[in-house]
């Protein structure tokens, strides 16, 4: 194809610096094109294998030509602009659809700004441009697990279809795009007493669950939700274990709780997050929009939040600060997201999304810095962080660690 042998010619000379302004400018707009197949794989590979990549592959008004061209072509795909001269892609489906094509060049444009930040900042940056190669790395089958009132469990990712489990006050239905919702039961003589459910997912696996109030709540790997039917009294109360991030319906009447770990949060109606994973030593919450009290239950005073803060609770101490809305929510987007992020913190992410035991004791003290999608094969990521943090990690029997 004429179009392609062209852009694989630009694209050498781009590679090897020799391209003129009105060579990149020609260049620029054949990438938009989602056939530019070959052309892609040969940039992709050509960054992996090279430790310094020219920093003026595109410039930033190029970028953002091409960006707007790129969503345009692909209707299948989810994009967002976090923050000015920094784009993520949010879904990867890992084939060579005209889709995928497209996503791979969204994606070189994100390694692009992310490393030409990265170097600046002297960070370490994991890379996303061998996703797409590699045989994917087989996970131990794991299943989401709804336990009723009466103890009955029901596995629900393994029923394709519709259901409905009928509970005292209220229907649980599963849809066929795998959501939980309650809806409220027929009026009866007498209300049922309040009954309780629990929504469990193993690790590698999330789930969304819609609450008798209306309420949403999206549960992370490795987690659980214990529940009413249905609300009654003056409350909302629930109990997490793990990580959820939850959108609340307001009620002025009735203020949503929240029981995590040593910790509860009064909420009104807001958008937040919680990480209260047994195995880490502290519980975070972050508020993405309202307001929040938090309140340790350790005697000290509440604490009230405002959007774009999170509050840290750690040996019976709570700290608040500004944070990094993303990189706490980029778990409902299927995202990775290390933002000078602890190797200890990146291997908990691990541990839990592959179903893998981690020995901890033999981790260097680093941190990484990147984005990658979550359906990301085990041993790319690996090999990624290995190219980039000259960390070498290995994994036997299903046990990660760090070679000496």
């Amino acid at each position: 194809m004429e179009e392609q042998s062209r852009l694989n010619f630009l694209t050498e000379k781009v590679i090897d610096g020799s391209i003129t302004a009105a060579e990149r400018e020609e260049w620029w707009l054949l990438l938009a094109d989602p056939e530019a197949k070959q052309a892609y794989e040969h940039l992709f590979n050509t960054i992996a294998d090279t430790d310094g990549v020219a920093e003026d592959l595109f410039s930033n008004q190029e970028a953002a030509v091409l960006l707007d061209k790129i969503k345009s072509a692909s209707k299948e795909q989810e994009y967002a602009t976090l923050e000015p001269g920094r784009v993520f892609p949010l879904k990867l489906i890992l084939s060579w659809s005209a889709a995928a094509v497209t996503l791979t060049t969204f994606s070189l444009l994100s390694y692009f700004f992310l490393e030409k930040d990265a170097r600046s900042a002297g960070t370490t940056i994991v890379r996303t441009e061998q996703t797409i190669r590699k045989a994917p790395f087989i996970q131990t089958p794991s299943v989401v697990t709804l336990t009723l009132s009466d103890g009955k469990q029901v596995t629900l990712d393994s029923t394709g279809n519709s259901q409905i489990f009928t509970q005292p006050g209220a229907h649980a239905v599963k849809s066929k795009t795998g959501v939980l919702t309650y809806e409220e039961g027929k009026e009866e003589l007498e209300r049922p007493a309040v009954a309780f459910n629990t929504l469990t997912t193993p690790r590698g696996k999330t789930y969304k669950v819609v609450l008798p109030d209306g309420s949403q709540v999206w549960l992370n790997a490795a987690s659980s939700l214990h529940y009413p039917t249905r609300f009654a009294g003056e409350g909302r109360k629930v109990e997490l274990t793990g990580e959820a991030y939850f959108d609340i319906v307001k009620d002025a009447d009735h203020p949503f709780i929240v029981a995590a770990g040593k910790q509860t949060i009064a909420v009104l109606g807001t958008a937040f997050n919680v990480k209260a994973y047994t195995d880490e030593s502290y519980i975070n919450t972050t508020l993405v929009e309202g307001s929040i009290k938090i309140d340790p239950q350790n005697g000290t005073a509440p604490k009230l939040l405002k959007p774009g803060e999170q509050a840290i609770l750690e040996n019976d101490r709570l700290q608040v600060g500004k944070v990094d809305i993303q990189q706490e929510i980029s778990w409902k987007s299927d995202l990775f997201y290390f933002s000078n992020t602890d190797l200890q913190v990146v291997a908990h992410q691990l541990q839990r999304w592959y179903d893998i035991e981690v020995d901890f004791s033999t981790l260097p003290t680093k941190k990484l810095y990147g984005q990658l999608p979550r359906s990301t094969p085990l041993p790319q990521l690996l090999n990624a962080i290995e190219k980039t943090s000259n960390i070498k990690l290995k994994l036997t029997n299903h046990r990660l660690f760090a070679e000496q």
